[in-house]
């Protein structure tokens, strides 16, 4: 069978991609399989009724192929039947509960309906149900947007700690305490990672801004001291790249500026 790698998408040729499908369909009418293939290809290239043609061919072939439903949930939020993509959703996840991708498409559906304490539910089973950090990251933006940054920070937390330490969802935690005004959360953890991670430079530069925000400008430029100091024990041939070097004047010009600010 063919596969839909990212490649495919990058190189835009899903059209050629569909007319094998549509070949392999002219020898074998009745493999549902088959339609459900193409019907992926076909959604993935904007055509929502010639997918939603192939889904419900695919349903009609083979009823046992329960992923149909979650991918005409799709077709149906595209076609903006948003109701119909519930009804979807619910038949789906009562048969799939556990199902990470369809809990999240369900959340939104709720959330835009005013039900959030619903769509948390769903948000949290996805996170819970499936290893991918996305999903923990889609939690924590719930919960933020609805004034609830300590439960996303610590959500984050869990999930990076059940990830084995996972950055990019430490990161995201940094992010909303940033944005929340949690000066001193924030600090801690971005003292965390000038420890941690192997670029200390680029968090004492971060850290130097949070504190210049603060109007913590003592700490502020012991930071920006630190943070060049960091920099130049880099070894010369990656102080040249063009980020590099972006960052090195960065953290100079601050040096200098700072000078003139109040203690």
């Amino acid at each position: 069978m063919l596969a839909l790698t990212s490649n495919t998408r990058a190189h835009g040729d899903l059209h050629e991609v569909i007319q094998t499908v549509s070949a392999l369909i002219a020898g074998k009418p009745d493999d549902g399989a088959l339609f459900f293939r193409r019907a992926e290809l076909q959604l993935a290239h904007g055509d929502l009724s010639a997918a939603e043609a192939d889904f419900l061919q695919a349903r009609k072939l083979q009823p046992s192929l329960e992923v149909v439903g979650l991918s005409l949930a799709r077709v149906r939020i595209a076609q903006g039947r948003e109701r119909e993509a519930l009804q979807l959703l619910n038949t789906y996840l009562e048969q799939n509960p556990a199902h990470a991708a369809g809990s999240s498409l369900r959340a939104g559906l709720l959330e835009k309906k005013g039900e959030w304490k619903n769509a948390e539910v769903d948000l949290r089973a996805a996170a819970a149900a499936s290893p991918e950090p996305q999903y923990a990251t889609e939690h924590a933006q719930f919960l933020e947007r609805h004034g609830q940054t300590g439960e996303a920070v610590r959500g984050l937390d869990a999930a990076s700690q059940a990830h084995g330490r996972l950055a990019v969802l430490e990161q995201q935690a940094l992010e909303i305490e940033e944005r929340a005004g949690l000066t001193e959360a924030a600090l801690r953890r971005l003292n965390d990672f000038i420890v941690r991670e192997p670029r200390p430079d680029i968090w004492l530069a971060r850290k130097a801004r949070l504190l210049e925000k603060n109007n913590r400008m003592a700490e502020a430029r012991t930071a920006w001291d630190e943070a060049a100091a960091a920099f130049a024990r880099i070894p010369q041939h990656r102080r040249e790249t063009r980020a590099n070097a972006a960052l090195a004047g960065q953290i100079e010009a601050a040096r200098t500026a700072i000078r003139t600010k109040a203690p």
